[in-house]
């Protein structure tokens, strides 16, 4: 069981099943997230931020309006520009990133950030750093 960052934290579980990530929270909602997805993210940030701070950015008013600055969750949107339920999910795939040493966290309730440590160039790289740290019970072949 995972938590969100934040003064409104939310249980979470999350599993890798087959190149993407599957989040389902506390209430049901279930995000999805392929590897080669987070790989884009990832890559933007990098290029944006390089390994300086950058906010979560998921306000569900500022993105609707096309006002969100740039982070974790407006990355995600500008992938998926129709989805902003999907770019919400970055404050769960934050924590995920966070948990496998990809991203480092602020330790702020409010304001929260990340800052990449690790980087990540292939979807393959991304697949063995997932592996190779979350517990067994987050794999799943189905």
């Amino acid at each position: 069981m995972s938590y969100t960052n934040g003064g409104k934290s939310k249980r979470f579980e999350w599993k890798l099943v087959t190149h993407k990530i599957s989040i389902q929270n506390e209430d049901g909602r279930v995000h999805q997230y392929e590897l080669a997805e987070i790989l884009e993210v990832l890559k933007w940030l990098k290029n944006r931020f390089t390994n300086e701070w950058f906010p979560l950015a998921n306000n569900v008013e500022f993105m609707s309006k096309g006002k969100e600055k740039d982070g974790l969750g407006n990355s995600i949107l500008n992938l998926k520009p129709n989805d902003i339920t999907h770019a919400q999910g970055a404050s769960y795939l934050g924590v995920v990133l966070q948990e496998i040493g990809i991203l480092e966290w602020n330790g702020a309730k409010k304001g929260i950030q990340w800052r990449i440590i690790r980087d990540v160039n292939t979807i393959q790289d991304l697949q063995n750093i997932i592996e190779a740290n979350i517990p067994s019970l987050h794999l799943s072949k189905v």
